[in-house]
């Protein structure tokens, strides 16, 4: 995921910090992860991480919503056909293989995701995500079944169910796959998927 021209609108300083925090984590992964690591990164005083955070979890609640942030405006934008957005939207969600700094990222913020039933702000943070994924999806359809592209399925329903779809291969992704192991098959079957409600198979 690209970051690049993201988050111009923060404070230098705080943004410096979550751009040293994005270097550490990609090298260090999250469990493993240290203050003096993001420190490492940083070409400022270490003194002013410990000036806007308390500790390590403390930032890292802020990055969450700096990265998750970034996430949202690399979303497919309206335009292309639907059938067309919809795979480019499983592109960007499930590589089929991971370099393995990005992989240590994507997997940072599934390990902080997991946190979410303890943590009211990573909560809300996701929960975000998923309503604005679930709205791409479901204009995606809309559009797709107004094009004669798909069927004309319950819009919310399916939209929950490729959510769903989505998350759950990336959590597998995630726990099972080595980042280099194509994840072919999980996509396959997905398109499957999709393939069950688009017209062009009736």
């Amino acid at each position: 995921m690209s970051l690049e021209n993201y988050g111009e609108d923060l404070n230098p300083g705080k943004r410096d910090i979550m751009e040293a925090t994005h270097s550490a984590v990609k090298k260090h992964g999250y469990s493993d992860l240290t203050i003096q690591d993001i420190a490492d990164e940083f070409e400022r005083s270490k003194s002013l991480l410990y000036y806007h955070y308390d500790g390590r979890d403390d930032l890292l609640v802020d990055f969450l919503d700096y990265i998750l942030g970034g996430f949202l405006t690399n979303l497919p934008e309206e335009g292309t056909a639907p059938r067309q957005e919809l795979d480019d939207l499983i592109e960007l969600l499930l590589p089929t293989t991971i370099d393995e700094e990005p992989y240590r990222l994507m997997l940072a913020m599934f390990e902080l995701r997991m946190n979410a039933p303890h943590d009211q702000a990573v909560r809300e943070q996701y929960l975000e995500v998923e309503e604005e994924l679930r709205a791409i999806l479901e204009d995606i359809l809309q559009r797709g079944i107004e094009a004669d592209v798909f069927l004309d399925v319950d819009v919310e329903v399916e939209a929950e169910a490729l959510l769903s779809l989505l998350v759950g291969t990336r959590a597998r992704r995630l726990t099972v796959y080595e980042p280099d192991q194509s994840i072919e098959i999980l996509k396959t079957a997905i398109n499957a998927h999709i393939d069950r409600i688009s017209t062009e198979n009736t």
